[in-house]
């Protein structure tokens, strides 16, 4: 079985994360801010270990869970996981 790594950018990952969270906590994504911690929106670490995995199978590479706390933004981990190596 081979996987096809897609490289995507931090727009496209930002795009992906707001969606995430408008759908998880049920508000329509214009007010999703990229800029407002995820803690704001009221994830919990159940709902961040599902952002990370879902992260994982729309990126198809291994995203450390680690990385949502280090970079606490849509922005920020979008940004970081954009200058990530596919």
């Amino acid at each position: 079985m081979s996987t096809q790594v897609e490289s995507r950018s931090a727009s496209d990952i930002a795009d992906w994360c707001v969606q995430f969270v408008a759908k998880l906590i049920d508000m329509p994504v214009e007010r999703v801010s990229v800029d407002a911690e995820f803690e704001s929106f009221g994830l919990d670490s159940a709902a961040t270990v599902s952002l990370v995995m879902e992260l994982e199978e729309w990126l198809g590479r291994p995203v450390d869970a680690e990385v949502v706390f280090m970079h606490p933004t849509i922005s920020s981990l979008a940004n970081h996981l954009a200058k990530e190596p596919a």
